[in-house]
């Protein structure tokens, strides 16, 4: 008899996830809690807006190379 799959017990609020696009000519190694990320000139990634307390990506975003898309 199979085993019932555990329930979802997580779900991200859909008002808590951002795109952060890398508008630079330049790409990036983001240093998050998870775990470095590779974002290439030019590419989006989808996550959830708390990256936004992590500082090496608010510097990124004050400075212009990264803007977060709605």
């Amino acid at each position: 008899m199979a085993e019932r799959m555990a329930d979802n017990t997580w779900q991200e609020n859909p008002a808590d996830i951002i795109v952060l696009a890398n508008r630079s000519a330049n790409n990036f190694i983001l240093d998050l809690p998870t775990g470095r990320y590779r974002l290439d000139a030019g590419r989006k990634m989808r996550t959830l807006k708390s990256i936004m307390d992590i500082a090496q990506v608010k510097q990124l975003v004050d400075q212009g190379d990264l803007v977060v898309e709605a």
